[in-house]
């Protein structure tokens, strides 16, 4: 099985945590205008953390220097193409973009609050397995974005609230 890795990126924004996911550019031959993090398939040899960070400045520009690796989160598969994604929860210490467009049509943050209050639905695929999905304004995240998310949700803030992390990103 493929394995890819994805970067969960959080940022404060007013001394709130966010989420930072990407839109998938529509030109893409796989999961074209779908929600994800940034994030792609391991090259020969490389650990899975290099994957993420590389793929991350790939697809949204953010350079390596204002990132802390803060913990592995559960790995999950993609239903459809069948492949092992393991994602990194990291802290953004700058907001600084630059998108490759080829891949990534816009970034989209979302408070992380607004994920505990939103209640995930469960979706039947076509092939009989199920997956969830986030209704959000303006924006549906489902599949294996959603479970990771569902999955680290507490995870994350737990880390955030009882460790300094938080102070690793604060812009206050």
């Amino acid at each position: 099985m493929r394995k890819a890795a994805v970067i969960v990126p959080v940022i404060t924004i007013e001394g709130e945590p966010y989420l930072i996911l990407t839109r998938r550019s529509r030109k893409l031959k796989s999961h074209p205008g779908q929600i994800s993090f940034p994030g792609g398939i391991r090259d020969n040899g490389e650990e899975l953390w290099e994957t993420a960070l590389r793929e991350m400045e790939e697809e949204i520009g953010v350079d390596r220097d204002s990132v802390l690796f803060v913990h592995c989160l559960e790995m999950t598969e993609t239903l459809m193409s069948r492949i092992e994604v393991h994602p990194f929860l990291a802290l953004l210490s700058r907001r600084v973009f630059r998108l490759n467009k080829e891949e990534v049509e816009e970034l989209i943050f979302v408070e992380l609050s607004l994920f505990q209050r939103t209640k995930e639905e469960v979706i039947r695929l076509p092939s009989g397995e199920e997956t969830i999905k986030y209704r959000l304004p303006g924006l549906v995240v489902w599949g294996a974005t959603a479970r990771i998310i569902d999955s680290s949700l507490e995870k994350i803030l737990d880390i955030l609230l009882n460790t300094g992390y938080i102070d690793f990103i604060n812009d206050d």
